[in-house]
């Protein structure tokens, strides 16, 4: 058996298919975008009737399509994203209640019906750049507007943009907006509620939920802020 020219053979015939492929995918380039949202399509109708839309055939092209997974920048991304948890059709934040268990997962309830309980690397919130996938800014920010939305005490607890130039670790108030959008855009991706999450700002009330947001246990309390006997920041609103 000739070796050499078996595998000339096999060369030529991988190099012909390759190019064959090749011409396909060039093919497919301009009309990905509406591949990508057909899957998207079917996956949203499957989750609200449990079926598909779309034909067999259809279905075969995009299931035989590629989708590289890649994090929704836009609010219309954000749309067709299928969210991390699921709630009812049209339901709103008002219904709400996200109560931090820990400080790295809480539990979601609609209504009276708790959804489930998720840590914040489930929710989106880790730093896929660390090796421990520590929390991020965004669910520090969230963290402590929990403080401020359900603290027990005789004052009233307000986190002013001010204020939160130290938490989120920046130098002015329009990046303090920025991540409070941010975290608004995560919040929307992670439930599916296309509506703002939070309250209009005023320097009175500081940026408000539309849900209600619990702090952690340690945290619903006694009238001192503190962590493990530390005193966490001077945020009270009459300071």
């Amino acid at each position: 058996m000739n070796n050499d020219h078996t595998l000339s053979i096999l060369r030529d015939a991988l190099t012909r298919r390759k190019k064959v492929e090749d011409q396909v995918r060039k093919s497919l380039e301009p009309i990905m975008p509406t591949l990508r949202f057909i899957a998207e399509l079917n996956k949203i109708y499957r989750d609200v009737y449990g079926t598909d839309e779309t034909t067999p055939d259809e279905a075969e092209i995009t299931s035989n399509v590629t989708v590289v997974a890649k994090k929704p920048k836009t609010k219309k991304e954000v749309l067709f994203t299928a969210p991390k948890v699921p709630l009812p059709v049209g339901a709103t934040w008002v219904n709400v209640t996200i109560a931090f268990k820990t400080g790295h997962d809480v539990s979601i309830s609609f209504k009276d019906t708790l959804i489930g309980s998720y840590t914040y690397e489930q929710l989106g919130f880790g730093r896929g750049n660390t090796s421990w996938n520590k929390p991020n800014k965004l669910w520090g920010l969230l963290t402590v507007l929990a403080v401020a939305e359900e603290y027990k005490s005789p004052q009233t607890i307000v986190f002013t943009k001010q204020h939160l130039m130290t938490v989120c670790e920046v130098a002015s108030e329009n990046a303090v907006e920025k991540q409070k959008s941010d975290l608004a855009k995560a919040l929307r991706l992670m439930l599916g509620i296309q509506e703002e999450p939070f309250m209009p700002y005023s320097p009175e009330l500081g940026y408000r939920a539309k849900f209600k947001l619990r702090p952690e246990p340690d945290m619903r309390g006694d009238g001192e802020l503190h962590v493990s006997g530390k005193q966490l920041i001077d945020i009270y609103s009459d300071d």
